[in-house]
Parts: C-alpha cells; structure tokens; sequence
C-alpha cells in the first residue's frame, strides 16, 4: 500500500460514515484533508503525494462512484493543483507558495472565471471582473464569479479578471486569499445535479491581492500562456469524476438487482434477461470510457516526463474525446440503471441523485459541440489533401 492507496482508503471510510445526500456536508472536505489527500498532486519534494494525472485520475473515479458532489469539488483542487505543477509560464515562487499553503495550512483552491451574462471562459468570454494596479503595488479586485465549486470549503481562488484601462485589453489571473477583506461567498445555486457541491457566487468587492499572486497576464486575444496544462488537467479531472459517478450507480444497480426478489421470492431481478442486457450494455460503455480517460491521463505522463512536444499535442488532443465519452457513458449508465431499477429507483436516493449528477457534466468544458466539430475538422484536414 502506498500513501496514495492509504489516504484514498482513509477518505473512502470517512465519506461512507456521513450522510452524503444533496445537501452541502462540510465534514466531507475534512475528510478529504484529514486523510491526506488535498496533497494529492502536489510534488514529493513539496511535501505532496506526487501523484501524476493518471494516478489522480484513479482517485477521482473511486471518490465518484461514492458521492458525486465531493468528488466534483475535491476535481476542482486537483486540477488548479496539477496544472500550476506541470504548466509553463508561472513564477517559481508563486507555485510554491502555493504548495506551502496546501501542505502547511490545509488549503483548498479553485478557478473562478464563470461570470453571469458573459458566457463560458471556454468560449473564450472576456472577464468583467476588474483589476486595478494600486499605488501601494497591490492590485484591486472587483467583480463577482458564477459556479464556484466548493466555495464555503475555498481557502484561495484563482480569479480572472481584465486589467483596468488597458488598451488593447489584457487579462489576468490572481491567486486570492478567500480570507481577505472584501471577499463576499454567496449561496450555492439551485441545480439539478450535483447539489452537494456548493457551487455558489463568489462577489469581491475591491479586494487587495498582492503583486506576487500575479500568475499570469496577457493580451485577451492571444493564448494563455501557461500551454495545455490547465485545459488538460480540468479535462481529465471532469471525465474522470463522472465517469466515477457512473461507475458507483452500475454498483448500486446491480447490488439492488441481486437482492430484489419480487413475486414469489424465487427469482431476483438480476436473473431477468433483459436486466443483464441492460447492465452488460452500461457496463461496456463504462469500461470502455475508463479505458479512454486513463490512456489519455497515461500518455500526457509520459509525454512531460520525457518532454515530449510532439506526444505532449497528442494527449492534448485527445482530453476533448475522453471527458466525452466519459460524460456520455455516464448519462447512459445512470438512465439504464434508473430503467433496471423502475419504480424504486426514482424515489430519492443514490440512483435517482446519479442519474441528476451525471448530466451536471455535459455543461463543463470541453462541451461536446466544441469538441464534435473539433473532430470534424481534424478529419476535414486529414482529408483535404488527397483531393489537390
């Protein structure tokens, strides 16, 4: 058993113990930092686990298949955590300042650059929350942030904001201490999934950051500095929570299907042939995108470990197909559980609450319609020369 092995264990144990549910529960973040795991992703020699993107990947699957919602916050982490750990372009001491507060202070981090109004940053949204560089040398935050998960949980945030009079237009990205004067945390929304995740309204009303959480900044029309790191850690992160979510619902369905014996008791539910076709059809689909999201987590390991551009773009590329077919696997399964389970599986518990949290994960990105058409094209250009 490793470090890794013993903490996901630690966590597994302490998440069973609460009454997980569609209500935010504080104590399953604790959970989390009390066995250790909020170190996941953060380097060995930090003081972290070292866990890389595979590994991590495996963790978020197992915490999904138990409670979606926590699952879906502790992704947040992990993903800000393993993107400022293998991406380019940001102070050295800035990252580990930030690996300092998660292994000496506990803390939890997140993204927060969904704004009412102005549409997904995937899209490529301008911020309307503003920065403005102080006389002190601080920079003033202003402006408030949609869908923050795990916002009461939160010790810090990365925050994106437009410079304030800056001609063209630049944009930032600020590590902001949640604690800090003028930080404003807002209720969680009512959703249709993943309720327990907390994700709430985060208002900063002229919030002093210092000039050294500067992570990066840039021309709005040029790429984010920091590479593919970022986009491919929350990409994995979000593939691997659902497709957990429908890993955990194909347990519960067919632990319910074993035991249910209706009629005359001589027969369960899981010896009806039509139940089997319908497990072992959410069973391949499951099976089969888990073997995407972890080829895909495997590749981008071995690419930064041996820095390889050219295997690097590769994994990159493939990011978009695995969180879809893993979200997609995961809508399938929980509506065929939901159908091996009739009746009793809408009432409110496990499965019906699976069958909700899965469809929270068509709205993150990559959204499917960037990435069809991104396959699309990727295909077109293949093509296209044969035909000159």
């Amino acid at each position: 058993m490793t470090a890794i092995d013993d903490g996901l264990a630690d966590a597994l144990e302490r998440l069973r113990g609460l009454p997980l549910g569609d209500s935010f529960e504080p104590r399953a973040a604790r959970a989390i930092v009390a066995s250790g795991l909020h170190r996941l992703v953060v380097p060995a020699p930090a003081g972290g686990l070292g866990a890389r993107m595979a590994e991590a990947s495996q963790i978020l699957l197992a915490l999904g298949a138990v409670d979606g919602a926590t699952a879906l916050g502790f992704a947040m982490h992990v993903h800000v955590v393993g993107a400022l750990v293998d991406c380019v372009g940001v102070a050295r001491d800035l990252r580990e300042r930030v690996f300092r507060a998660i292994v000496d202070d506990r803390a939890l981090i997140n993204n927060a650059a969904t704004e009412e109004g102005g549409g997904s940053p995937a899209r490529g949204a301008i911020p309307g929350t503003t920065a403005v560089a102080a006389a002190d040398g601080t920079w003033r935050l202003t402006g408030e942030k949609t869908w923050t998960t795990w916002l009461p949980n939160l010790t810090h945030a990365l925050v994106s904001a437009r410079v304030a009079d800056s001609d063209p237009t630049e944009v930032g990205l600020w590590v902001v201490d949640l604690a800090a004067d003028g930080v404003e945390r807002g209720p969680a929304f009512e959703a249709m999934g993943m309720r327990g995740s907390a994700s709430g309204r985060l208002v900063l009303h002229d919030v002093a950051v210092p000039s050294h959480a500067l992570v990066v900044r840039r021309p709005a029309t040029e790429p984010d500095p920091r590479g593919p790191a970022p986009g491919a850690w929350f990409g994995i992160a979000i593939a691997a929570t659902y497709l957990g979510v429908g890993e955990g619902a194909r347990a519960d369905v067919a632990r319910w299907a074993l035991d249910r014996r209706p009629g005359d008791g001589t027969t369960a539910v899981a010896d009806v042939p039509s139940v089997q076709l319908r497990l072992g059809r959410l069973d391949a689909d499951l099976r089969a995108a888990r073997i995407v999201v972890l080829d895909v987590a495997h590749r981008w390991d071995a690419a930064i470990a041996a820095g390889d551009a050219t295997g690097l773009a590769a994994a990159t590329g493939d990011v978009a197909l695995a969180k879809l077919v893993a979200t997609r696997a995961a809508v399938s399964a929980t509506d065929e559980a939901l159908r091996i389970a009739g009746g009793p599986g809408f009432l409110a518990g496990r499965l019906e609450r699976a069958f909700r949290d899965a469809r929270a994960g068509l709205i993150n990105p990559p959204l499917e319609d960037v990435a069809l058409i991104g396959f699309a094209r990727a295909v077109l250009d293949r093509e296209r020369p044969a035909l000159r």
